[in-house]
C-alpha cells in the first residue's frame, strides 16, 4: 500500500502562543516543586520538561526567522546546566 502523501509532509507547526503557554506551565511546575518538600527526581524531571518547552519555543522562533530573546538564551543555558547535572549519590 503506498504511503499517504500527507504523511510525508513536514509536521504541523505549533503556534507561538501555545508554545509560550507550554513554557509558562512548565515554569510554574518548577516553581511549585521548589516551594514544597524537595523531591530531587521530580524537580529534575520538571526542569527537563521546562528545557524541552523552552527549546521548542526557541526552535519555532528560529524557524520563523524571528530572533530568540536574550533572556531566553540565558534561561536556556541555565536549564541546560541544570538538566546536565547528576546527583553524585545517585
Amino acid at each position: 500500500m503506498p504511503a499517504d502523501p500527507l504523511d510525508a509532509q513536514a509536521p504541523r507547526r505549533r503556534s507561538l502562543a501555545v508554545l509560550a503557554e507550554d513554557m509558562r506551565a512548565a515554569q510554574e511546575v518548577v516553581r511549585e516543586l521548589r516551594r514544597g518538600p524537595l523531591v530531587p527526581d521530580r524537580l529534575l524531571a520538571a526542569h527537563q520538561s521546562l528545557l524541552t518547552a523552552m527549546e521548542s519555543y526557541a526552535a519555532e522562533l528560529t524557524a520563523r526567522g524571528l530572533p530568540v530573546p536574550p533572556r531566553l538564551h540565558g534561561d536556556l543555558r541555565l536549564q541546560r546546566g541544570i538538566a546536565g547535572r547528576r546527583d553524585p549519590a545517585g
